[in-house]
């Protein structure tokens, strides 16, 4: 934020980074100096743009609490994302970070990312193998019988008559 020479980028009291549109005269100096590559020159209004975190979202009393969240977090379909206080230790989001090795963003050069990533996690194997299909005649060896596709390989041979 110190390269923006007129304040329009800054960062708040609770860690959120915004540019302020009526300061912001377009240079792109601050996207240059992201490390992370979260600012983009808005060519319509000759602006720099970024992530929010849905400020006017998270702090409106109007809404039910479980809506205070960015929309990025709402919206996720597989619930991959998580939003909350990580200086709070029983806040849902400081315990996801740190029973799963959550981690910042660039750390090791000195920078002090508010956002955490989590590692991938290990997939569950099945207790309970899925029941193999026989394998249709004329299946290509390289078919593994008992995948979603060899069932309907199977149901389309016989569907018709082969």
């Amino acid at each position: 934020m110190t390269v923006c020479p007129t304040g329009a980028s800054y960062k708040r009291d609770d860690g959120i980074v915004l540019v302020d549109q009526e300061k912001c005269i377009g240079c792109n100096l601050c996207a240059w100096a992201c490390p992370y590559g979260a600012r983009e020159l808005d060519q319509a209004a000759g602006t720099m743009k970024k992530c929010t975190l849905c400020v006017d979202r998270i702090y409106n009393e109007a809404l039910p609490e479980p809506e205070r969240q960015p929309a990025c977090v709402l919206a996720c379909p597989t619930h991959a994302r998580f939003f909350g206080d990580l200086d709070d230790p029983s806040s849902q989001v400081a315990q996801i970070s740190a029973e799963r090795g959550g981690f910042g963003l660039l750390e090791d050069m000195g920078y002090r990312p508010v956002n955490r990533y989590l590692p991938p996690r290990v997939p569950k194997v099945a207790a309970v193998a899925a029941p193999r299909s026989p394998p249709v005649s004329g299946e290509a060896s390289t078919r593994v019988p008992g995948t979603p596709l060899a069932a309907l390989l199977a149901l389309a041979a016989r569907l018709i008559g082969g």
